[in-house]
C-alpha cells in the first residue's frame, strides 16, 4: 500500500515527465519550421504591432517600418535584438529565427507574395 507521500511524489514525477516531452515535441517543431513572412506577421502581431501598428500602419507616434530600408537587414535585427531609444530589446525574448521572420514580413510589404518569403537553411 502507497503512502499519500509516495502517490503525490508518483503523480509529481509524471506529470514532470509529460511536461518535458510537450515542451521537447514544441521546441522540435518549432526548430524544423524555417523563418518565413508569415511567421514573422504573426510574431509582429504579438509582439510589434501594439507600437508600430496593424500591418505596419501607424500614428506616427513610432518608428514607420514601412519606410525601413530593405538593404539594412543588419540595423533592423540589431535594433530588435539590443533596442534603440524608446524600443526595448526583444533579444531575450526573440530567437535569432523570430528576429529573421519578423525581418522577412517587414521587408516583404508591397512585394507580390509575402507569405513566399523564406529564409532556406541548407540540408
Amino acid at each position: 500500500m502507497s503512502t499519500p507521500s509516495t502517490t503525490i511524489a508518483k503523480v509529481v514525477l509524471g506529470t514532470t515527465v509529460l511536461m518535458a516531452s510537450a515542451f521537447s515535441a514544441v521546441r522540435a517543431e518549432a526548430a524544423d519550421r524555417q523563418p518565413s513572412a508569415e511567421n514573422g506577421r504573426q510574431l509582429y502581431a504579438s509582439y510589434c504591432a501594439r507600437c508600430h501598428g496593424l500591418n505596419m500602419v501607424n500614428t506616427g507616434a513610432t518608428f514607420d517600418l514601412r519606410t525601413f530600408p530593405k538593404d539594412q537587414r543588419e540595423r533592423f535585427e540589431r535594433s530588435v535584438t539590443k533596442g534603440l531609444r524608446a524600443m526595448p530589446a526583444w533579444g531575450g525574448t526573440l530567437t535569432p529565427d523570430d528576429v529573421q521572420a519578423l525581418w522577412l514580413y517587414v521587408s516583404s510589404r508591397g512585394a507580390d507574395s509575402p507569405e513566399d518569403a523564406v529564409i532556406r537553411r541548407p540540408k
